[in-house]
């Protein structure tokens, strides 16, 4: 057996030096530095990313509730204009106007009509009312909430009728003047003529007295006729909505903002500040107020609304990616490796998004005029026609040609051709003054505009013909002038479900070409019907 060798591998290890430990142990904590700054730079930069997209989503949804809000409005005004041209308002005819509308309108609540009356008028006026709603009477309510006559004042303005007549049964004869905040919109709505919205009101018919609004539209009649008439012996009458809030925002944010958000629709009118609509917050969650997002809406029929949405800890919680903490918990090689990474990606996004959007720029966009292109006409035409399909708009198409170009082209030569192609474009773009309008760049010497929401676009025809014939451009051999002009086909519908976006085009089309057979430099307008005559 051999003998046993003293173990002296240990020993043998040189000991690592207090210098190399000293660098180590620095080189340790300024890794751990630099990492901690940047997990806190990424994470600051997420937290503003997360901020961004939190308050562009508001935006959009801010949008889509003043569109809502702005659509029932117009249903009011569309109301009104139609129970104005009835000469003998009936509550028959009152519930025809009103019941389709209703059933399409989930945020209506009702529709009443009512009447300023005297007290020398309002025993007639009862009267008359009981002829069709027996034991009719004028009444309001006592300081207990309980139905009583009427007290004498100078003026009543009891309702009438209302629809659903059935729902809203309480609310006949029922004097609005005997509330303040109804009064106060009533009589800022004689004295302007224009739509007034009262400040917010509870609708104890609904679940959970959901907060809503009443606007009132005004009508001034004839004593005698009951038709349209003006000066101080007209009588005063008003169609009137009652309108939901909390459905208009189901109508328009739906479930877009869930439970860790706070959405609030405000009133701040002349100062005041009544919460019109607040969304159910979860006791448990940690609000951040400071990044509430506000947006205020236009004028909502005389009132200043205020769309406030305030997130919770636990939404930006959610948003929150790994990348910071594993940059924190990584070596110093693969920082640096990350910071490279992620430092030589974002240039090329960025240049690829550049690329993209110039590409894109450029497939939609005509080279010469810098109009739409002919893609881009018919996509937006498609969008627009769909629109106009949902919401039973009109749309307008004018269709441009330039009269006797190729003869200008062939004895002026096609630089002097491209010339004025764009001085023609550059014309034709003044006229597109809101954000849907678009003027295309049709094809040759062709250009079209498509005007959503308009009902008449002869007007902007005329327009666009006088301002390129003010260009002035010399065109000796035009036939129709000694200048530059065009001919104009208009077309303008309200399209329905199953009609073509074809027949909007060719009626266009068509009056366009008419225009020209009847010697150009003119308007030719296509009525809905297909009949054609000149503007």
């Amino acid at each position: 057996m051999l003998p046993e060798r003293p173990n002296t591998e240990v020993a043998s290890i040189p000991k690592a030096s207090p210098a190399i430990r000293t660098i180590t142990l620095i080189l340790a904590v300024l890794s751990i530095i630099v990492f901690a700054a940047l997990a806190r730079f990424l994470y600051q930069a997420e937290t503003d990313s997360i901020k961004r997209d939190f308050s562009a989503e508001v935006a959009q949804q801010a949008l889509s509730f003043e569109r809502e809000v702005l659509l029932n409005l117009e249903i009011l005004f569309a109301l009104n204009a139609s129970v104005a041209l009835v000469d003998d308002l009936t509550p028959e005819r009152f519930d025809q106007l009103t019941g389709d509308i209703l059933s399409r309108s989930p945020a209506i609540q009702a529709f009443a009509w009512a009447e300023i009356v005297t007290p020398d008028t309002l025993t007639a006026v009862e009267s008359r009312m009981n002829e069709w709603f027996p034991g009719f009477s004028v009444t309001e309510r006592d300081t207990g909430g309980n139905v009583v006559p009427v007290a004498v004042r100078p003026q009543y303005a009891p309702v009438l009728m209302i629809e659903p007549i059935a729902a809203n049964q309480a609310a006949l004869g029922f004097d609005l003047a005997s509330e303040p905040r109804r009064l106060s919109a009533l009589l800022q709505a004689m004295e302007s003529g224009k739509m007034v919205a009262t400040a917010g009101i509870t609708l104890v018919q609904e679940p959970d007295n959901q907060r809503g609004f009443l606007v009132f539209a005004p009508q001034f009649l004839s004593p005698e006729s009951g038709t349209a008439a003006t000066g101080t012996e007209s009588r005063v009458v008003f169609v009137n909505g009652v309108f939901r809030v909390g459905e208009l925002i189901n109508q328009s944010v739906g479930n877009t903002f869930n439970q860790q958000v706070q959405l609030q629709v405000i009133d701040r009118t002349r100062g005041a500040e009544d919460v019109l609509y607040s969304s159910i917050a979860a006791e448990s969650e940690r609000w951040l107020i400071a990044q509430t997002v506000v947006h205020d809406l236009p004028d909502v029929a005389g009132r200043q609304w205020y769309f406030e949405v305030t997130p919770a800890a636990s939404l930006y919680t959610e948003r929150r990616g790994y990348v910071p903490w594993l940059v924190l918990g990584s070596g110093s090689t693969v920082v640096v490796l990350l910071v490279v990474y992620v430092l030589v990606t974002q240039r090329q996004n960025q240049a690829l998004n550049a690329a993209k959007s110039e590409l894109e720029r450029i497939s939609l966009t005509d080279s010469m005029t810098g109009l739409a292109n002919r893609r881009h006409f018919d996509q937006h035409l498609e969008q627009q026609w769909a629109l106009a399909v949902r919401q039973r708009s009109a749309l307008s198409l004018v269709m441009v040609d330039i009269d006797n170009f190729k003869p200008y082209n062939d004895e002026y030569g096609h630089p002097e051709g491209d010339a004025a192609l764009k001085q023609v474009a550059r014309a034709l773009q003044r006229m597109a003054t809101r954000p849907l309008d678009l003027v295309a760049r049709y094809g040759g010497e062709e250009f079209a505009l498509v005007l959503p929401d308009t009902y008449d676009s002869t007007q902007v025809a005329e327009n666009c013909r006088q301002a390129v014939e003010a260009l002035g451009l010399r065109h000796e051999y035009s036939g129709a002038s000694d200048v530059v002009t065009i001919s104009v086909g208009v077309c303008s519908l309200v399209p329905a479900e199953g009609q073509s976006l074809s027949e909007l085009s060719e009626q266009a089309d068509r009056a366009m070409y008419q225009a020209k057979q009847e010697g150009r430099n003119r308007v030719v307008v296509c009525s809905s019907e297909r009949d054609l005559h000149r503007a």
